[in-house]
């Protein structure tokens, strides 16, 4: 049998009022239910408040930056004190609709990423990752050492995407996860319909018929940007199919 990680953790990030604490505690619930690795669940977020018992909840240290650049801090030295252990960092508006454990596997490799589907040029994801604490570094330090300057060259489109290109800007040569493990909403669930309008007014929605299904296989489902998991739950969302397999896992 091949060598595997024998404990794992699991870290998420929350800050701001984006995103409830209900979306942790569904994370965590997600992900206790589909990793059989031994592991601990964290928290970095600005408030605590209604996180669930049994999350490890770390209040997020101010660096004088804002908004995505802070997921950048996974890269510090002893991140949360846990050199030379490693983290799994997820997004909390993803979707866990199978087994977890292959973020197990290959414990040979420091740093292994979720390959990025949705930008020309870009090689990872930023939904999903892990990492040696204590590897890679540069990472992080390259970047605090002059946030500004990053930030202006890097911000991303709406200034929601920076730390993903700063990533993919400073780092080649990425593992990346079993391709059909982790997909994403948008591209790989038949979940996009077309509108037709006259002016402002909405002719037909084929968004209204059938529904968004993950490919076979898939363990992590990425709502990149809209929509969000709880939007298309019960309903069409938009041009964006009515998703059942987020009421059956998203909880």
């Amino acid at each position: 049998m091949a060598e595997k990680i024998k404990n794992l953790n699991i870290i998420c990030y929350k800050w701001g009022d984006l995103y409830s604490p209900y979306y942790v505690n569904i994370l965590y619930r997600m992900v206790k239910r589909n990793l059989s690795t031994p592991h601990k669940f964290h928290c970095i977020t600005d408030d605590p408040e209604g996180i669930s018992d049994g999350i490890f909840v770390h209040k997020l240290p101010d660096y004088g930056i804002e908004g995505i650049w802070r997921k950048l801090m996974t890269f510090q030295p002893n991140f949360l004190g846990l050199q030379n252990q490693f983290v799994v960092s997820i997004d909390i508006d993803v979707v866990v609709i199978g087994s977890l454990d292959f973020l197990a596997n290959e414990p040979d490799k420091d740093f292994i990423v979720a390959k990025n589907w949705s930008r020309k040029g870009a090689k990872a994801s930023g939904c999903l990752y892990r990492l040696r604490v204590g590897s890679h570094c540069e990472i992080w330090n390259n970047f605090i050492s002059n946030p500004e300057k990053a930030i202006d060259k890097y911000h991303g489109k709406n200034r929601l995407i920076g730390e993903q290109n700063w990533l993919n800007a400073h780092y080649n040569s990425f593992n990346y996860f079993p391709l059909d493990k982790v997909v994403s909403f948008k591209k790989h669930c038949r979940s996009k319909g077309h509108i037709w309008k006259i002016g402002s007014f909405e002719l037909f929605n084929t968004a209204k018929f059938g529904n968004a299904k993950p490919p076979k296989g898939a363990a992590l489902v990425s709502f990149h940007g809209e929509p969000s998991p709880e939007q298309v739950s019960d309903n069409h969302y938009g041009r964006w199919r009515q998703a059942p397999f987020v009421k059956k896992h998203w909880k």
